[in-house]
């Protein structure tokens, strides 16, 4: 029935054959959008992240970096800060020219150079970010990045209004990346072996339990068993049957657009997964040919220049060489072990992040925990350091924050699933708040501590549950939550700030020694 509204709404007739030049102007200006946001995103956190009083200060993996790799450091972590330096001053100047240059991308200005320069730099953060950039929305925008620097025409004059003439095969590789983005993200949900996928009932747990639930979420896992069930099974199918009519013409082309649109426009509603989907969303037009999307923008004209000779010869080359790279990576998650040669290529070209593998919430977590952490100044009244975006009051609504991506939040996320022995930059994290930060604790909320920095710093692990349609109407609270054990025990710095006294310890705390930062 869907197959047949499409072809009623967009016909299929005989003529020249397809082509894909606003599909590609599309991707462009979305690749662009994305660059914008995610530099952004980190010219507002860097400070606190990777600056000279943060959490994980990118000049110590500058510093470290000569001994420990050597020349290699350049393959291994590539970074332009190897050569500029990592100050606080340079890491705002490379966050905000990102931004700008994402500007001048959108605006087609020398495109092609404007995308090598944004792939450049966001690699350059990826690769000395550590734990704060080890997500896949990074690495699909920069397989996306590349794929960008391949497309996008290389000339210098801009011409916004008009759709480009792609290079070979340009449609086929955004299919492509789209396929396993989607494929592989079926695959290892059922390939983990977790039961939640195999019985449909993940998602009456994820609503409630993945990082960032959005004002819907609540609602949404409040629906009966039976809405989880199908749902489940529909979001299984559309990632591992749909992404296969990608590749069957014009009319498998617009019936995969219109279900895997559905499926990320129905998780963004749904969640806050940074760009991750919004990205995704950007590659599902490449599913459309222009004689479909000319309906949709009218205004925009193809341009008749064609591609240079330099970009029509070696872009397909480039692109193809991608392209092979990636087959025995996707092959690996099916179960087929690359020949040795071929996995040698593949770990040195690893670091760059641009040809990646893919696959989210493989094993659905059932139990929501969450950190609070808080701060003293006489070891006997606590109070809450609160999050910007994760849950901590249980009278705060969630809230929409996609695409914009709070680093920290997420982290925290991922901190209270490992436990504190698997999160080593966790107790950087408290020695910053006990030196008082104003970076790190501008990652926060508010600062109970506006006047001088506590004493002590402790955090609580907590198990987080949705409040019932009863208590919410009845309390106002949209969470309820159940205090689990000590995440981070009462800890101090290895010297008491001048005028004050070490505080006395508490009953529970007389057999262990007070940490120190």
């Amino acid at each position: 029935m869907l197959l047949r509204r499409l072809a009623l709404r967009f016909p299929i007739r005989g003529g020249p054959r397809r082509t894909y030049r606003l599909a590609i102007w599309l991707f462009l200006r979305g690749v662009a959008a994305i660059y914008a946001v995610a530099f952004l995103s980190l010219a507002i956190q860097l400070p606190g992240l990777l600056g000279s009083r943060g959490i994980l200060p990118i000049a110590e993996v500058l510093a470290a970096g000569p001994a420990a790799l050597g020349v290699s450091r350049y393959v291994q972590a590539p970074s332009l800060f190897w050569w500029t330096g990592g100050s606080d001053l340079l890491l705002q100047l490379f966050a905000w020219a990102g931004f700008l240059l994402a500007v001048l991308l959108f605006f087609d200005l020398a495109p092609a150079w404007t995308a090598l320069a944004l792939w450049a730099l966001y690699l350059s953060f990826v690769s000395l970010g550590r734990d704060f950039f080890f997500f896949q929305w990074d690495s699909l925008l920069l397989e996306a990045g590349l794929l960008a620097v391949l497309i996008a025409p290389w000339r210098l004059r801009p011409d916004w209004g008009a759709a480009p003439s792609p290079p070979p095969f340009a449609s086929f590789w955004l299919r492509w990346l789209l396929f396993r983005v989607l494929f592989l993200s079926g695959v290892v949900k059922l390939a983990s072996g977790d039961t939640a996928w195999r019985a449909l009932t993940a998602l009456q747990y994820h609503y409630e339990t993945q990082p960032l639930p959005s004002p819907l979420s609540w609602f949404f896992f409040h629906l009966p068993l039976a809405f989880h069930e199908i749902s489940t099974f529909l979001v299984l199918a559309a990632e591992l049957a749909i992404p296969f009519f990608f590749f069957l013409g014009r009319l498998g082309g617009l019936f995969g657009f219109a279900v895997s649109a559905l499926l990320q426009l129905f998780i963004l509603l749904t969640g806050n997964h940074a760009f991750y989907n919004w990205l995704t969303l950007v590659l599902c037009f490449a599913l459309l040919e222009d004689s479909v999307l000319r309906r949709l923008l009218p205004r925009l004209r193809c341009d008749c220049h064609p591609i240079s000779p330099l970009q029509r010869r070696w872009s397909p080359v480039l692109g193809g060489v991608l392209f092979l790279l990636s087959v025995p990576l996707f092959l690996a998650v099916l179960g087929v072990r690359p020949p040795r040669p071929v996995a040698i290529i593949l770990v040195a070209i690893g670091p760059f992040r641009s040809v990646n593998n893919y696959g989210a919430f493989a094993v659905m977590t059932t139990r929501r925990l969450e950190i609070e952490i808080e701060g003293s100044r006489d070891g006997a009244v606590w109070m809450t350091y609160p999050f910007r975006w994760k849950p901590g009051d249980l009278h705060k609504m969630p809230a929409f924050v996609a695409p914009y991506q709070p680093r920290l939040d997420w982290q925290m996320w991922f901190a209270a699933l490992n436990g504190p022995a698997r999160t080593p930059w966790f107790p950087r994290l408290a020695q910053r708040l006990l030196e008082g930060s104003p970076a790190v604790v501008a990652l926060f909320a508010s600062n109970p501590f506006p006047g001088a920095p506590p004493t002590y710093i402790r955090a609580l692990l907590y198990e987080y549950r949705f409040s019932s349609w009863g208590t919410l109407r009845r309390t106002g609270e949209w969470w309820q939550r159940e205090l689990i054990g000590i995440y981070l025990p009462p800890s101090a710095l290895r010297q008491t700030p001048p005028g004050q006294q070490a505080r006395k310890r508490l009953p529970s705390e007389a057999a262990a020694p007070l940490p120190m930062l």
